[in-house]
């Protein structure tokens, strides 16, 4: 997770730092945050609430429109311990790995007017986002969510696999919500927080939606 989190930052670093050299604002923000998935993973049941790790940057095209990427990893992408679909599918011994979730976002970032606060710069923004999320399952080649009657016979009822994860399943996603930064606390490093929402129009034939807060650095190079 270190290694991909390293890597993030230094693939927009590499992209963004040189626009600074022609002028633009270039910002890369690492940051830590949590989800919450709650009961809202409609049709495959209730999954983990759990952590997000990532990095963003972006660049300003205008003194307030600024485009960019998103890219977090989060550690547990599956049902949590009170799914019963899904802990009837392990119960019957379905292979139920560890999955991971890949977000990948292009993101559009209106920031508005600068504040002082405390003297320092802050400025407020709104947000908006699309991508995928795209699953990595570990320890085995799928996660079986739920399974569904195909038989019944004289020893019982045979079942087969219905909703399952595999390798690098690819659900669109959309974001939308806001946050503030204060810039340049210290030479280019600031700080940022930030609250949105996230919906997967089609989760297994569902709509779903998880709240997300995140929170972390800022750094920010080119005119203010």
């Amino acid at each position: 997770m270190k290694l991909k989190l390293s890597a993030g930052v230094l693939l927009l670093a590499c992209v963004f730092a040189p626009l600074s050299l022609f002028g633009q604002s270039v910002e890369v923000d690492p940051y830590v945050g949590y989800y919450w998935s709650g009961a809202n993973a409609t049709g495959v049941g209730r999954f983990l609430n759990n952590q997000l790790f990532g990095v963003r940057g972006g660049y300003y095209i205008t003194p307030a429109l600024e485009i960019g990427g998103n890219y977090s990893w989060s550690n547990h992408f599956q049902p949590d311990q009170s799914n019963t679909a899904a802990n009837l599918a392990g119960a019957l011994g379905f292979t139920q790995g560890a999955v991971r979730g890949n977000l990948w976002e292009a993101e559009f970032t209106y920031n508005l007017g600068k504040q002082s606060l405390f003297g320092s710069t802050v400025r407020p923004y709104v947000v908006a986002g699309t991508g995928g999320l795209t699953t990595s399952v570990t320890n085995a080649e799928a996660f079986v969510l739920n399974v569904v009657p195909v038989e019944i016979t004289p020893s019982g009822t045979l079942f087969a696999a219905n909703d399952v994860f595999v390798n690098h399943n690819t659900f669109f996603t959309f974001s939308y919500g806001g946050g503030f930064k204060a810039i340049r606390l210290w030479g280019p490093l600031g700080v940022f927080g930030d609250i949105r929402g996230r919906t997967i129009p089609n989760f297994f034939g569902h709509a779903t939606s998880r709240p997300e807060v995140s929170a972390g650095l800022n750094f920010s190079w080119g005119e203010p």
